[in-house]
């Protein structure tokens, strides 16, 4: 579909208009002269402009599936793993129950369980303005804030600093405490042994 534009004579398309032109009659468009009292020269121009195209068709693209995982593989150690961090910052409140699968920090609050997931180890840090509510189970804890619930980190590390306030349960292979405010039962969970 094409569209006919109306240009003036005096004006092309290389070049703006100057000054003078533009403040003789700002609110005025000049008159189109007639086509038999003008010479050929004098005529208006007129430019074929494309008004609209159709989209091309969108392509369809595949849907990714998840593919079931293998209970056999080993155990991954997440703990540091840049990629897959998480973090819940001050000022926030969740609530609900999450699976982790990398470091996840917590300076706001929780209301639910965090847990890490199926063959990775995970470490899990209360900060100073954080608080959780709820079970928290993953290889590494290390809590400077507030936490009423179940800390579980099997046979892995549990750090409680001078800030912190722990109620509940606290599960560990190894444990830390500087001077936390302590009101939880303490459970040690025994390294496995070998069979021969």
């Amino acid at each position: 579909m094409k569209a006919r534009r109306y240009i003036p004579p005096e004006r092309h398309l290389e070049q703006h208009p100057g000054p003078q032109t533009m403040m003789n009659d700002q609110n005025s468009f000049p008159a189109m002269p007639n086509p038999e009292q003008a010479p050929a020269s004098d005529m208006p121009q007129a430019l074929e402009v494309d008004v609209g195209r159709a989209m091309p068709p969108a392509m369809a693209e595949a849907i990714p599936m998840l593919q079931a995982q293998d209970s056999s593989v080993s155990v991954i150690d997440a703990t540091e793993a840049a990629t897959a961090r998480s973090m819940l910052a001050d000022g926030m409140h969740f609530v609900g129950n999450a699976l982790l699968k990398g470091p996840f920090s917590v300076a706001g609050q929780i209301d639910g369980n965090l847990t890490q997931a199926e063959g990775i180890q995970v470490s899990v840090v209360v900060t100073e303005t954080g608080r959780v509510k709820g079970d928290i189970t993953a290889h590494k804890i290390s809590v400077m804030g507030h936490t009423d619930g179940v800390l579980d980190s099997g046979q892995g590390e549990v750090s409680l600093h001078d800030s912190a306030s722990v109620h509940g349960l606290v599960r560990y292979g190894r444990i830390q405490v500087n001077g936390a405010d302590l009101n939880a039962t303490l459970e040690r969970v025994a390294p496995a042994r070998k069979v021969n």
